[in-house]
């Protein structure tokens, strides 16, 4: 058990960051690149260079030789620290964010914009990792199904150039595989590590989990043809415990909410995936690969929840009565069902100066997931006492209320629900590209090209609730109780449900034994289509101290959704059609003032297609409270002008750096949920004012900020071994706003864009010896809103949140490593709430705990 530590002792534990400069192979030309100014030459005394210190140095000189502003995660990075998948690993750079669902990192943001803004590749080609259907944007590429393993670097781009894709706001993230001709020495590397995560809630004990991988590689036939193959696996098991959540009016804070209580969530991942390359040189004006890369992800999450419901408060007496309670278990099942991807390019040496590469990619997956629900309820009277510290509440029964709490036989069932979504995702891309380079590496250059990419998503769902039975039925057998005491509440069982053997025994009884029955069964089902047809040139002029590339793209949309805007089951399909173009133009150039100094500006155009949903969703079922939503197949992209700049410094011959970036993004057309006011009666005839929310244009967002990195390779100052220590840290400051536009198309109010955090930083402390290496690194982002509603209601927002991660590693030889890792070292918590702006008082809140977890592994290198 890893103790814990003052406030103070996590500061000055958590002293440093990541390894943030490292390249943007800029796509630029696989053949082409620019020559570097002199070599730095001062003199350094090195004597171990391996991990961490060696992944920096590459990273030092590959952002230094890029083109446009970027950063790179690099495999020892990747693979050094706990990440639980490549989200979590890739938020370590600079200006990157991780949008995560119950502690697992899922989708990542760059500059303060969320997924939607963010292209993501794999080897520079479009690759089909389905998001979650339930997800609010499906534009996103879902790193949750990837081990950090898996990759040899994350390369993150952050400035454009033409003969990147358009859709890139925020920036590109490009996943780079490994190569038989990195090293051109054949390895093999193998690794497992067995952990095991601290928090346990009921009903099941913690189970262990276990990670592995396996890299090899080779070149054969005099060094012209290689081979590499990685695969990954893991099986985690781990528990997520939400005390202190409530729901609903809160009035001036000192009543109870409606619903006051706490949710336990048991989690098992399984994933795995793979990836092969073949690549071949058979003469030196040639060379060629051809890739297939496999993931897959099974996540199964039993969902409880035992609250008290619908408390009579006494603000004299801090006493309540008349409360009941009410339960809820879930068991969701999501995951992609296979992730497989195709992929094909060579590049041929026309002449000395000329190169035409070609490259293809063919990739599909599907998402899904099954939730089946069952809903308790328990008429109590229950009474009691409470408290509240302002943010969360404590409620105490009194002793005739207590055990009616925890008594199974007391809650009768009040309803079965069962949602289902499958979203299947294929992407087709095809691109040509012809570059000439300068004559003796300096002058003028020119690239043009060709990129024709298809998008497919095929969504299928259905929903059914079922309330009242009719028909003689008995739901106690299936309705449990178990040991556990929730943090801050004095009741030691829970009570919860069997949801498999309900589920089984209510769908057994069938639609008919209810009277109350809701749903449907294709209504909401859609299709969609999205062609993108592109076509760049552009001109690259180098010299002695300068390197200039400006150009202009152009990207022809034509989109088709199929779908039921009337939820009419088996109905026929409306179809849409729309198509649009643009010109993007963009120009980067580097200027190397000294040969430590260099100085890069950007000026580009980019645009923000809308999401999938956005264009082909038909109109869902209202919820309890009667809201509703409905697609918009008439939505057009957003549009960005982009400036960037930065000025990097290198030092410690070329392996320590410090940088400073400044941008700005002016994005028009943005897209916003308008909400329309209606009246809407539920099934008890009540009317409830409420709203139907439909996306559309309109409101105009600015993104600005400042991203400051540092990495120092030896703290040479240090007496002793502890001058082999090392240093990186970096820090994003961020500021936006976003005008939301009401009813009336006025503007209600200017916020800060979905997912934009003012503060991101990271740092790290990290040693590289002989046979000890070590390595604490902290992670930090400020409050953000990852929901936005016009008026307020609807805004989700995630309090501020830092965690820290450890990493061990002992030399044993040559051949074998022992490892620790520690994940969430101090048991930092989250924090979400509903800030109720319309109302005044937030009427949302939960606290999530996940706990730490502590692995130990082993890694054999051949």
């Amino acid at each position: 058990m890893v103790s814990k530590v003052t406030a103070t002792g996590a500061s000055a534990l958590a002293i440093a960051l990541l390894t943030t400069g490292v390249q943007a192979q800029v796509q630029f030309s696989d053949a082409q690149e620019r020559p570097a100014p002199e070599a730095v030459t001062e003199a350094v005394t090195e004597v171990v260079v391996r991990g961490t210190r060696l992944s920096n140095q590459r990273a030092a000189d590959a952002k230094r030789k890029a083109v446009q502003v970027s950063d790179v995660v690099a495999s020892d990075d990747l693979n050094k620290l706990p990440d639980q998948n490549l989200a979590e690993a890739t938020s370590r750079v600079a200006g990157v964010s991780t949008f995560q669902d119950e502690g697992a990192g899922l989708y990542i943001g760059v500059r303060g914009l969320s997924q939607e803004f963010v292209n993501v590749t794999l080897d520079g080609q479009e690759a089909s990792v389905a998001p979650r259907p339930f997800d609010s944007n499906l534009r996103g590429a879902n790193l949750e199904a990837i081990p950090s393993t898996f990759v040899k670097q994350v390369e993150v781009i952050k400035s454009a150039t033409p003969d990147l894709d358009g859709d890139a706001i925020a920036g590109t993230v490009n996943l780079v595989t490994r190569s038989a001709f990195d090293t051109r020495k054949p390895w093999l590397s193998v690794g497992v590590s067995g952990g095991r995560y601290e928090e346990n809630v009921a009903p099941d004990d913690m189970k262990g989990s276990v990670k592995g991988k396996l890299s090899a590689g080779t070149t054969f036939g005099d060094g012209k043809y290689g081979v590499v193959f990685d695969a990954n696996g893991r099986s985690v098991h781990r528990d997520n415990l939400k005390p202190g959540a409530w729901f609903g009016p809160v009035g001036d804070g000192r009543a109870l909410p409606e619903e006051v209580g706490g949710y336990f969530y048991q989690r098992q991942e399984d994933s795995s995936g793979a990836t092969a390359k073949f690549e071949f040189r058979p003469v030196s004006a040639l060379q060629a690969y051809v890739s297939l890369s496999y993931f897959d992800s099974d996540i199964v999450i039993d969902k409880n929840k035992h609250a008290l419901y619908a408390a009579v408060s006494n603000l004299t007496t801090g006493t309540f009565s008349k409360a009941t309670a009410t339960g809820r278990t879930d068991k969701v099942r999501y995951g992609v069902d296979g992730s497989l991807t195709v992929a094909g390019g060579l590049d041929y040496a026309l002449t000395g100066r000329d190169t035409l590469s070609l490259k293809g990619s063919s990739s599909s997956s599907t998402a899904y997931q099954d939730d089946p629900r069952v809903d308790l309820y328990s008429a109590g009277p229950l009474s009691g006492t409470y408290s509240s510290d302002g943010t969360t509440y404590a409620y105490q029964f009194d002793a005739a209320s207590a055990p009616k709490f925890v008594t199974p036989a007391n809650y009768a069932f009040n309803g079965y629900r069962r949602y289902k979504e499958e979203l299947a995702k294929d992407v087709d891309t095809v691109r040509a590209d012809w570059t000439r380079r300068p004559a003796a590496g300096q002058g003028l250059g020119f690239k043009a090209g060709l990129k024709w990419r298809e998008t497919r998503i095929d969504y299928t769902a259905s929903n059914l609730r079922w309330r009242n039975p009719v028909a003689s039925a008995d739901f106690r057998p299936f309705i449990k109780a178990t040991d556990y005491r929730f943090p801050g509440t004095p009741n030691d069982m829970v009570v919860y449900a069997d949801i498999d053997a309900l589920s089984a025994y209510a769908e057994g009884l069938g639609a008919t034994s209810f009277s109350r029955r809701e749903g449907y069964v294709n209504g909401m089902d859609y299709r969609v289509s999205e062609a993108v047809t592109a076509g760049y040139a552009l001109a690259d002029y180098t010299s002695a101290r300068w390197r200039v590339i400006g150009g202009l793209r152009y990207e022809k949309t034509a989109t088709e959704a199929l779908n039921r805007f009337n939820r009419a089951e088996n109905a026929a399909f409306v179809t849409t059609q729309a198509d649009y173009s643009d010109l993007l133009p963009s120009v980067a150039a580097t200027y190397f003032i000294s040969d430590q100094w260099l100085l890069r500006l950007g000026a580009s155009r980019t645009i923000g297609r809308p999401d999938i949903r956005d264009l082909a969703r038909g109109e869902t079922p209202p919820n309890d409270n009667g809201i509703y939503s409905r697609g918009n197949p008439d939505l057009k992209p957003r549009r960005s002008t982009n400036l960037d700049a930065s000025l990097e410094y290198y030092f410690d011959g070329g392996r320590s750096l410090i940088s400073a970036a400044v941008f700005r993004k002016d994005i028009q057309d943005e897209i916003f949920d308008l909400q329309t006011p209606y009246k809407y009666t539920d099934a008890t005839n009540r009317v409830i004012d409420s709203y139907y929310v439909q996306p559309d244009n309109g409101g105009d967002a600015q993104i600005s900020g400042v991203e400051l990195s540092l990495v120092k390779d030896r703290l040479s100052f240090l007496p002793g071994p502890l001058a082999g220590l090392g240093f990186s840290a970096n820090l994003t400051l961020n500021d936006g706003s976003l005008d939301l536009i009401g009813a009336n198309r006025q503007v209600v109010r200017s916020v800060a864009p979905e997912g934009l955090s003012k503060k991101l930083a990271n740092a790290a402390l990290f040693y590289e010896g002989e046979r000890l290496s070590g390595r604490i690194a902290w992670r930090y982002a400020s409050a953000q809103t990852q929901q936005l509603s016009v008026d307020g209601s609807g805004d989700l927002k995630l309090a501020a949140y830092g965690q820290t991660d450890m990493q061990l590693g002992y030399r044993l030889n040559r051949h074998f490593d022992l490892s620790m890792e520690v994940w969430n070292l101090f048991e930092d918590e989250q924090r979400f709430t509903n800030a109720n702006a319309a109302k005044g008082v937030p009427n949302w809140y939960e606290g999530q705990r996940y706990g730490r977890a502590v692995w130990f592994g082993i890694n054999c290198k051949y």
